[in-house]
């Protein structure tokens, strides 16, 4: 099962989701009870089916729920 955790780049998108997508990395996580809740526990790591019910922080300085941002996908044998 595919997971998303702290330090992954994501495509996120202000403005409860209206906004034009850019790029940022996840500082830290919490999941929630229910999506759209602003508060639950913290955690390094999600299972993506979980995403809508988390609340990340930003490195951009931005929070977002899970519906506003989409996992950078990682190609496989590249390296920076």
């Amino acid at each position: 099962m595919q997971t998303i955790k702290v330090g992954d780049q994501v495509v996120w998108r202000g403005s409860w989701g209206s906004d034009a997508p850019c790029h940022a990395t996840i500082e830290a996580m919490e999941l929630c009870e229910v999506p759209r809740a602003k508060y639950g526990i913290p955690t390094n790591e999600v299972h993506l089916i979980d995403k809508d019910r988390t609340v990340f922080t930003l490195t951009n300085g931005s929070w977002a729920y899970g519906y506003q941002i989409e996992p950078v996908k990682q190609e496989e044998g590249v390296t920076s």
